[in-house]
């Protein structure tokens, strides 16, 4: 169930309440760290719950801000786990920042935070928060060519997606977009 509100004409904001009850919730370990084999397992029983907030603005004509924050909790049926249980779950705070602001005609400067909390998995693996920023300038050629010069991760967080595997530090980059429709 969601709500939205148009609080100004340049302001708006979302805000989202959800429950998932699911049964048979399957798990699947394909990469697993320690463990050669892959496995798959099911759980009798698995519900997430939480909420999602969003807003966007306009703060000026040339300077757009946006950003979401999500709470999420989960409840399992614990009676019957394996011995070795590595479940790769979500964490349970998440939140992102990001504003937009054009420089000059079709060519927009971005700034974009991420906030991921820790993570907790059976068998006592934990992965930590990380708080990542990245900068990036952008410009249109044509109304359907972007050309995107970027650098992910400016800070050098050290920090992982997936438990074992460590992100790079800074990441340079170039991508190109082009729309047909």
């Amino acid at each position: 169930m969601g709500f939205y509100h148009k609080l100004t004409n340049r302001t708006d904001t979302r805000l989202s309440v959800y429950y998932i009850d699911i049964t048979d919730y399957e798990v699947v370990d394909s990469a697993g760290l320690y463990y050669s084999s892959h496995y798959a397992y099911n759980l009798d029983s698995m519900k997430f719950y939480g909420i999602e907030w969003e807003f966007n603005t306009t703060l000026f004509d040339k300077l757009n801000l946006f950003g979401n924050y999500s709470f999420r909790e989960m409840d399992k049926d614990k009676t019957d786990l394996p011995v070795v249980f590595w479940l790769n779950l979500p964490p349970k705070h998440k939140a992102n920042l990001s504003l937009r602001y054009t420089l000059f005609k079709d060519t927009l400067l971005t700034f974009d935070c991420r906030y991921v909390g820790r993570r907790e998995s059976e068998g006592s693996y934990t992965m930590d928060e990380y708080f990542v920023s990245d900068v990036g300038i952008e410009h249109t050629f044509l109304d359907d060519i972007k050309i995107l010069f970027y650098a992910n991760n400016i800070l050098g967080e050290n920090y992982e997606e997936l438990y074992g595997y460590p992100m790079p530090d800074q990441v340079l980059g170039m991508q190109v977009k082009m729309s047909f429709f």
